[in-house]
């Protein structure tokens, strides 16, 4: 990833940036509107009897699906318009008599059709568009990525905006069904992974929490691992009633202000989708790992007991018009997939020396296998009330289950200097071959026995309902409301099991010294046992075997049960209206929208009293069912079974090591106003403002310290958000579309931002408390916003696009260390006495920064290529951001779970019956999630970089790669064969110096796979 740079070149080189920018941007609207100025609007064919309208309808011949973004327009006019989702269009003050109409749409054939316009009259159409091939195969056909990849160009070039449009096939098979793996194919875009998770989602190199996703247009609760934060996690929900999912890069007054990164919103299915009266489609199929290919029930799996490693999926659609005004559509989602993902981790010792001689404090050896279990059902009604009154209703339920556990030797090393050999030398940042780590009176080498064991669940529910209606002077009116509500657990003990640390027997008769060669390799390094002085060498065996452990109070027997709920409520509604002007088509809309947001999060750690259990009295406790290889050639490692160890201590579990609790509440009011000009043919301009007012409401502590108090926090703010768009279509050249636009936008302070601790004082009367308060005056993050982008629209259904963009973050979030003055003010404000506090930190604003990159894309059907390459069709992009600034705090900050660089590559080929989709995804560097961890904060930050000794930890690049074959024998029966992570790609986390001059260092972490590769096959169709 691009590192920070010292203060004097990032200072410039932003400024530089900036200004180029800007003038980059001048200079093509000034290019722009020019030819505005002077231009003439051509005439309209010429009529001596009035005018009248046409009215009609765009679908797909094959599979009668309505075709949204079709351009249709008047041959031998200015007149044109674009198709909305229904397919309809409505073409006004059309010259009475007779005309051509033209429609084109990505990848289907162009149409055109006489019509008579009567004065007075509407005249009205239903076009149906078709593709050579169908005529090749005649009975129908096959619809897929390609269809996808057309649908998402003719939207993108539709669009006002810099939008991108993402149709639900277009990128091939997705992952059990986690709508993370299905974004991340989209430029400005990158997915952040909790091991093979797909959770959080970046845009445009920016923090995940950015990132704003609604389902249409209205925002989704998030109840975001139950941690302190508001970035949405993909994981909670199934993207089986998604029909095309919208990202926004550029921000128009109708979004939310806080669309920083940009907005992505799910549209929902519909009933009038299509022509059809019903139909129903279906995909079921079985995911089984490679490296087990069982169809019976294996032990040691997960759970307790057998069960099945092959795991069936289905998603089911049906979607019915009842009559012309009223129709449903219904979805239903169930999946499951086992998943085997082995690691290994390294920690090391933080001190002065890391860059010239790190030493290694703990190696572990870990397998985590985990039962993944979703369900989902959606629904919608739409219900036309009358020709220019409709009402929509829809609702979905989303339930996440995930079982999984972690198992394996945790190898503690020593911490204390002298206790083991240091390694490496900062002008050869590598490592010898071997690390000998001797006995010493404060430091003894010891294995721990891990056993981690979790049930990860939650539903996420969301309803919404809009009213709109039209009225006759051209203008629409529409009001929406909405509730979701997300909440999600983590439990052991509750569902019959809990998780243990046992520590190994160790004495100079049995275990005084360990070994470990090749340890930071990234495989398993060899190791060696020695007692007696580290002289007697020790077989393997006595680290596997259980009986060679004690479980005893020192170490740990602990239950967690966490809990988050989030619930959002809001009503919205705007107003549009087309005002009756010939010569300069100019439109208006104005909006409110009200909006409440509820988080609470609980954390607490149970741990048990209970007399210590050693050697074979550990033996009834084993878990004789996991027998397998723990990872990475390791073999076998006798562990507690965690279901037994529960069964035992049931009635232990009494201390409260941790009890924490967070509550929050925010209410947004917001107002807008937009305006669409149309000074020319060939120009659009969007402009105006968004208002908006937050007040946020929190308050935490955690009950089981001691003496600890209720920390508070209460900010208020408001802002107007001006933003301007423009998008340029030359006459000269049609296939070219240039889009620019500036917006303000806020970035609200993450929950972990707005925590406070209250420590009140270790006795009465000690007045030695200490406090850590948030800055009532605390500002949110401005952001400006810089976009600039050209799209060329190729023959054979092709788009080539370039895209550059900058973002100024203002008011960035920072800790900073409080006087005695600024300790009785905070106290005071609390209700506290502020003469118990002698220490403090507060919250407050620090440094800007800024983010600026380029994203390049490629998208074509290569029909002009001789056969049987022909068949081919393909789509890539690549994205580029780096981030600047004068402070390193804000730059890692920044960029947490983001990739400076991302490239994605898909590729279809169609022959007959038969279509293969392969689909590469390749995302650089990425901020770990848990910023700069304190543990590697190695010293006090000074001015000079040479002296600063911390380290950051990041994810190193990987490279996924999925691929799908498919045989259809008819529309309702096609088979295929896909593979997940056919190359079974892994990923390294690394430590790297977090200055500049430490910034080509890097320490090996940890070393993990995203899982074995995994096999679908199934049959899916449509009645």
């Amino acid at each position: 990833m691009n590192q920070p740079t010292p203060p004097d070149r990032s200072s410039r080189r932003s400024k530089n940036y900036t200004r180029g920018l800007v003038a980059l941007t001048l200079l093509a609207a000034a290019s722009t509107i020019s030819p505005c100025l002077f231009a003439q609007a051509a005439p309209a064919a010429a009529s001596q009897e009035g005018s009248g309208t046409i009215r009609g309808r765009v679908f797909d011949n094959n599979g009668g699906k309505y075709l949204e973004g079709a351009e249709v327009s008047i041959e031998g006019s200015t007149l044109s318009t674009t198709t909305e989702r229904s397919g309809g269009f409505t073409l006004k003050n059309v010259p009475a008599g007779t005309h051509t109409i033209v429609v084109n749409y990505t990848g289907l054939d162009t149409k055109t059709e006489s019509v008579v316009v009567a004065s007075g009259q509407t005249a009205e159409l239903s076009l149906g568009l078709s593709e050579g091939e169908v005529i090749a195969l005649s009975e129908f056909r096959v619809q897929g990525a390609k269809e996808g990849m057309s649908q998402a160009i003719a939207l993108q070039k539709v669009s006002f905006q810099s939008k991108l449009v993402a149709a639900a096939d277009q990128f091939g098979p997705i992952a059990e069904g986690n709508v993370g793996e299905y974004l991340k194919f989209l430029p400005g875009l990158s997915v952040d992974y909790n091991a093979n998770d797909a959770r959080g989602v970046s845009l445009r190199g920016l923090n995940t929490s950015f990132t704003v996703v609604a389902v249409d247009g209205t925002p989704m609760a998030a109840s975001s691992s139950v941690a302190d934060t508001r970035r949405f996690e993909f994981e909670q929900i199934a993207m089986n009633n998604v029909e095309t999912t919208e990202l926004f890069k550029t921000v128009t007054p109708d979004i939310p202000a806080s669309a920083t990164g940009g907005f992505v919103n799910f549209v929902t299915k519909s009933a009038f989708d299509r022509q059809d009266v019903s139909t129903l489609s279906y995909d079921f199929n079985l995911v089984v790992p490679s490296t087990n290919l069982s169809i019976g029930k294996e032990s040691g799996v997960w759970g307790n007991g057998k069960e099945f490693v092959a795991r069936p999926n289905l998603d089911l659609n049906y979607a019915r018009r009842i009559n012309d005004k009223v129709g449903i559509n219904f979805n239903y989602r169930f999946s499951e997939r086992y998943d085997d993902s082995p690691r290994t981790e390294i920690t090391w010792v933080p001190e002065a020396s890391m860059f010239t001689a790190p030493r290694l404090q703990q190696y572990n050896i870990r397998t985590e296998q985990k039962l993944t279990h979703r369900e989902a059902f959606a629904s919608k009604l739409d219900y036309l009330i009358s020709d220019d009154t409709k009402l929509t209703v829809s609702g979905q339920w989303n339930w996440y289950d995930l079982l999984f556990h972690q198992r394996g030797p945790q190898i503690q090393l020593g911490s204390v200097a002298g206790a083991n050999t240091r390694i490496g030398d900062s002008n050869n940042p590598t490592f010898s071959s071997r690390t000998t780590f001797a006995p010493s009176a404060v430091s003894a080498p010891v294995v721990l026995n891990d056993v981690t064991f979790r049930n990860k669940y939650g539903t996420t529910l969301h309803f919404n309902s809009t009213l709109s209606h039209e009225f006759s002077n051209a203008s629409k009116a529409s009001l929406t409301a909405y509730w979701s509500h997300a909440d999600g657990q983590y439990r052991d003990s509750n569902k019959g099991f809990v998780g243990s640390q046992a520590r190994m027997i160790t004495s100079p008769t049995t275990v005084d010294r360990i070994d470990l060669a090749n340890a930071t390799t990234g495989t398993v390094p060899v190791i060696q046992l020695y007692n007696n002085g580290g002289t007697t060498p020790v077989s393997l065996d006595y680290l596997r075997s259980l009986s060679n452990y004690t479980l005893s109070p020192g170490s740990t027997l602990q239950a967690r049960p966490w809990t988050t709920g989030e619930t959002k409520t809001g009503l919205n509604g705007n107003y549009v209206i087309d005002l009756p002007i010939q010569a300069i088509p100019v439109k208006l809309q104005a909006g409110f929208a009200l909006d409440k947001t509820e988080r609470d999060i609980t954390r607490i750690t149970l741990r048990s009293s209970f007399t210590a259990i050693t050697g074979s009295a550990l033996t009834p406790y084993l878990d004789q069912g996991f027998t397998k290889d723990v990872g990475f050639g390791f073999g076998s490692f006798q562990t507690v079974d965690p279901y037994k160890i529960y069964e035992g201590y049931r009635n232990n579990f009494t201390v409260y090591f941790q009890d924490l609790y967070r509550e929050f509440e925010e209410d947004n009011l917001a107002g807008y106003f937009r305006f669409d000009i149309k000074p020319c043919a060939d120009l659009l301009i969007v402009g105006g403002f968004r208002w908006e007012e937050r007040q946020i409401d929190g308050w935490a502590v955690d009950r089981a310290v001691p003496r600890s108090g209720k920390a508070v926090t209460h900010l208020e703010y408001d802002k107007v958000y001006p933003s301007i768009s423009a998008k340029y279509t030359p006459s000269w050249e049609k296939a070219l579309v240039v889009r620019g636009g500036f917006s303000k936008t806020v970035g609200h302070p993450d929950y972990a931002d707005l925590i406070g601790t209250v420590t009140v004082e270790s006795a009465p009367g000690a007045n030695d408390g200490s406090i850590t308060g948030v800055n009532p005056a605390l500002k949110p993050y401005f952001t400006d916003n810089y976009d600039l982008s050209a799209e060329y629209y190729l023959k054979n259904s092709g788009v080539l696009s370039v895209a550059l963009f900058r973002k100024n973050v203002q008011n960035y979030i920072v800790d900073r260390g409080m006087t005695a003055a600024d300790i009785a003010a905070v106290a005071a404000a609390s209700g506290l006495n502020p003469a118990q506090f002698v220490t403090g930190t507060i919250r407050d604003n620090g440094p800007d920064s800024s983010i600026q990159g380029i994203e390049l894309g490629y998208a074509q059907n290569l029909t002009f290529l001789p056969a049987p390459f022909d068949k081919l069709n393909v789509q890539t992009n690549f994205t580029m951001s780096d981030a600047d600034g004068d402070d390193n705090d804000v730059l890692w900050a920044q960029q947490r779970g983001a990739a400076s660089k991302t490239f994605n590559f898909v590729l279809g080929y169609r022959i007959g019956k038969w279509s293969i989709t392969s689909s590469t995804n390749w995302t650089g560097d990425t901020v770990a999630s848990g910023l700069v961890n304190s543990e590697w904060i190695l010293g006090t930050r000074n001015n000079n970089p040479a002296l600063d000794t911390r380290m950051v930890s990041l994810k190193s690049d990987v490279v996924r790669t999925d691929l799908k074959v498919e045989y259809a024998f008819s529309s309702r029966y096609k088979v295929y064969f896909a593979v997940q992570n056919m190359l079974g790609a892994g990923r390294d986390d690394y430590l790297r110096g977090y200055t500049e001059n430490h910034s080509e260092y890097r320490l090996a972490r940890n070393h993990y796979q995203f899982g074995e590769p995994y096999y679908n096959i199934g049959v899916r169709g449509t009645f």
